[in-house]
């Protein structure tokens, strides 16, 4: 007997069966297709009162399994279609989602300097150190190479209070 006959049919174990069906139908309350309505409401919530999108990955799978139990798919038929699109949720939209709600982070304080121009205020020796104007301040610089007074530069990166700048 193929599988999905097998689902259709409920399989063969009644007391699991009538268990699943009373779950599924909140004791009578409501039909298959509106439970999982709700429990797409109540995933939603718990997504809402948590962080990174685990909960909420399984949003999809209960609509998903919404519509297959309009189609009248048994209640174990439902628990399998739950079970494999929850696991591509969690597998394949997850990952997509927190990638796309991850704040990025910008770089702060010295670490915001790099790339950044400015113009030699005295003159930067080679291996030496000379003082740089950036952004209406001034700083400790060292070069590779020498660098004259009022040449642009960029800054290539902080150490402690010193920039190390380049020819821009």
């Amino acid at each position: 007997m193929p599988i999905f006959a097998l689902l259709q049919a409920g399989g063969t174990n009644s007391g699991l069966n009538s268990a699943i069906e009373s779950m599924l139908t909140l004791n009578g309350l409501v039909s298959y297709w509106q439970f999982w309505l709700w429990f797409t409401l109540v995933v939603l919530i718990a997504e809402i009162l948590t962080a990174g999108f685990f909960i909420g990955a399984f949003a999809p799978a209960t609509v998903v399994t919404a519509g297959a139990a309009a189609l009248g798919l048994s209640p174990n038929a439902q628990l399998v279609v739950f079970s494999a699109v929850s696991l591509v949720g969690i597998i394949w939209l997850r990952p997509l989602i927190v990638k796309h709600i991850t704040p990025t982070t910008l770089p702060t304080n010295t670490d915001a300097l790099v790339g950044q121009t400015g113009a030699v205020v005295d003159t930067v020796p080679a291996g030496g150190l000379g003082r740089v104007r950036l952004s209406n301040e001034e700083w400790r610089a060292t070069s590779e190479s020498s660098l004259a007074v009022g040449e642009i530069v960029r800054v290539l990166e902080v150490t402690g209070n010193t920039l190390r700048v380049g020819k821009a």
